[in-house]
């Protein structure tokens, strides 16, 4: 069986996403301590410069002020005196040594300049009753340590990045473990096993709802693989006894051949089984529907009264012949919403069972009444009320009443509880006093 086509693995997105977060942070944190590093160099050079300038500005000081130091100090500015004119009047023994500047007209605060050679110089321009002072200090040296730290900072984030790869991966993998532990356990879940369930405690608490999830998945699969194995006994057991009688009856026909009396008699009683084989079918067919929430259904706008109307005159002829009165009670312009056919089968199930339980002289009434959370239909019939132990089973399959008459198959308020569920509401019955019974569908409204 070739494998299905997936999103990728998860434990690399992880470690991915870790590798990617560490290297944001440490990435941020470098521009930070490179930013941090320029600052200070470059705060400490305006310092140094603003006190030289200070100290050279102060009335008669650059005309006493020796040459200076033979060689340039990176730690200190080399100065100059300029007259009127522009000529040097007086300058450090440093400055002569400088490459050419491009001075600008004015900088009374450090600027950054680069020299003719490449190398960096911060300015400064001070204007003073001798002249214009100019002051230069070399940042090469700073701007090599930078340079330095930043390599340093690019290998640093490169071993980071390889140890975040290495302990991302541990980490995602550990992170994964319960995942892994819900996978094999599940992997033991088996038809034979379906009670069996994931227990919460085993996991940490942000797998709870997964594992709540899959509890309940588990569960709905026990329900329907326990109703199915009921079902498929149910009908075993059911089907036993027509084909005994389709059995029984053929056998007779190849015994006795020549009796066609007894044959005709006999293939009478096989098209009945055969109906009733086929009624079966068909009504196990439509339970296995209704018991699918997702099962199709056509909702529209109804008008109860005449939905009730029309069931009463479908079996107006079968309440004469039983002689019993057929009634309907609803108050007119009363609406439901819900599948007509299915409503109409669900009405037709109970007016059926209302007549096999109904003696002659008896009364049915088919009604609805409004409630605050829905509507109600009913049927109400004068017969023999039900059982206890017929109204403690109401609506599961093959229960019919040790009073019933008809060829009833025991599946009609399993039906009619199946069609009130898929419309969301529920099948109730009540022996009412003086002996009536009253069985209902209570429907929500929508």
């Amino acid at each position: 069986m070739t494998s299905q086509p997936h999103s990728g693995s998860l434990l690399r997105r992880l470690q991915v996403s870790f590798v990617l977060s560490t290297l944001a942070v440490v990435g941020l944190l470098a521009i930070f301590m490179d930013a941090a590093l320029r600052h200070s160099f470059e705060a400490e050079d305006a310092m140094v410069m603003e006190a030289q300038a200070s100290a050279l500005t102060r009335p008669g000081t650059t005309r006493k002020l020796p040459g200076g130091d033979p060689e340039r100090r990176p730690e200190k500015a080399d100065w100059r005196l300029l007259d009127e004119q522009g000529l040097v009047r007086v300058q450090s023994a440093g400055m002569a040594k400088l490459p050419a500047i491009a001075w600008p007209s004015e900088a009374r605060s450090p600027v950054e300049i680069k020299a003719a050679n490449g190398e960096t110089f911060s300015i400064l321009i001070r204007t003073i009753p001798e002249g214009t002072l100019q002051l230069a200090m070399d940042r090469s040296h700073e701007q090599a340590l930078v340079a330095s730290f930043r390599r340093t900072l690019g290998v640093a984030i490169g071993f980071a990045a390889l140890l975040a790869a290495l302990l991302g991966r541990w980490v995602a993998k550990r992170g994964l473990r319960p995942l892994h532990l819900i996978a094999t356990e599940a992997a033991h879940i088996e038809p034979s096993n379906l009670d069996r369930r994931l227990q919460e405690a085993h996991f940490p608490e942000e797998l709870g709802e997964l594992v709540s999830t899959l509890n309940g998945t588990l569960a709905r699969l026990q329900e329907a693989f326990d109703r199915l194995s009921r079902m498929a006994s149910e009908l075993a057991h059911e089907l036993r006894t027509p084909l005994q009688n389709l059995r029984a009856e053929v056998e007779g026909i190849v015994l006795d051949p020549k009796n066609e009396a007894a044959s005709r008699d006999a293939l009478g009683s096989v098209l009945e089984e055969c109906d009733r084989l086929a009624r079966l079918i068909e009504q196990m067919l439509f339970l296995a529907r209704t018991e699918n929430p997702s099962a199709a259904m056509e909702r529209k706008p109804l008008d109860v009264a005449a939905l009730l109307q029309s069931v009463a005159e479908f079996f107006e002829a079968e309440a004469d012949e039983a002689q019993v009165v057929l009634g309907v009670e609803a108050v007119m312009g009363l609406k439901i919403t819900g599948d007509e056919p299915l409503l109409k089968r669900a009405l037709h199930n109970l007016v059926a069972n209302a007549l096999r339980h109904t003696p002659a002289g008896g009364s049915i009434l088919l009604g609805a009444t409004a409630q605050a959370s829905g509507l109600l239909l009913f049927v109400r019939d004068t017969g023999t009320g039900l059982p206890l132990e017929v109204l403690a089973r109401l609506g599961e399959r093959w229960v019919r009443a040790p009073a019933s008459r008809g060829p009833g198959l025991g599946l009609g308020l399993a039906i009619v509880k199946g069609i009130a569920q898929l419309h969301g509401g529920k099948l109730q019955a009540e022996n009412l006093p003086g002996g009536d019974t009253e069985v209902s569908i209570q429907l929500p409204n929508y």
